[in-house]
């Protein structure tokens, strides 16, 4: 009988991916105990319609280089070549397909907000969900949505209580645009592809 392999699913804009991302993927692999890590960049993120948002190749390939090293990572252009936004219920049903022991990975601020976003029935449905507890978001309030999810939606929802990185991609952006010296922050690999393509500046 096939094993089916506890799968992450960590989507995000990765514009550009940092070290908080990777820590975040590693410290969810460990505690919920996952096989492997999908990061999918996201085309059109709904929320994000009329931001300026990196050539999606650039963020795939940058996405790419920091995962290298870790054969239990990979990246997913499935969103990539998705026609219109990229919706995570969409996303998940099509994983599901192929692997129905799905983890959908995701921050305190977007958890909080996830009954709001497209078909939440569908994405607890098709994942179990875990959340990094950070963004200053009282643990109580997180319990307390995780319990209004799980009435509602039968949702199962694993903490993440790892240690808060601070790093965002929008401060990171600034700082290369502002010739600062960010490589505590990003992969050496990712600087240099930022470098040789002349991204943010």
């Amino acid at each position: 009988k096939e094993v089916i392999m506890k799968t992450g699913v960590f989507g995000g804009t990765f514009n550009p991916v940092h070290k908080g991302h990777i820590m975040l993927a590693e410290y969810c692999m460990n505690s919920v105990g996952l096989d492997r890590i999908i990061m999918i960049p996201t085309a059109v993120p709904p929320h994000k319609r009329n931001r300026m948002i990196t050539d999606s190749e650039h963020r795939f390939n940058m996405t790419k280089l920091a995962i290298g090293y870790n054969d239990r990572f990979e990246v997913s252009d499935m969103e990539l070549k998705m026609d219109g936004a990229s919706y995570t219920a969409r996303t998940l049903s099509i994983l599901y397909e192929e692997n129905p022991n799905l983890c959908f990975i995701l921050g305190a601020d977007s958890y909080m907000a996830l009954d709001t976003w497209f078909h939440p029935e569908i994405i607890m449905a098709k994942a179990q969900i875990a959340c990094a507890c950070r963004d200053g978001i009282p643990t109580a309030a997180l319990e307390c949505k995780a319990g209004e999810y799980c009435t509602k939606y039968g949702a199962v929802t694993h903490f993440l209580s790892m240690p808060d990185t601070d790093i965002s991609s929008t401060m990171l952006r600034q700082m290369i645009s502002e010739g600062k010296d960010v490589k505590q922050y990003i992969p050496e690999q990712v600087m240099e592809y930022i470098r040789t393509n002349n991204l943010y500046t």
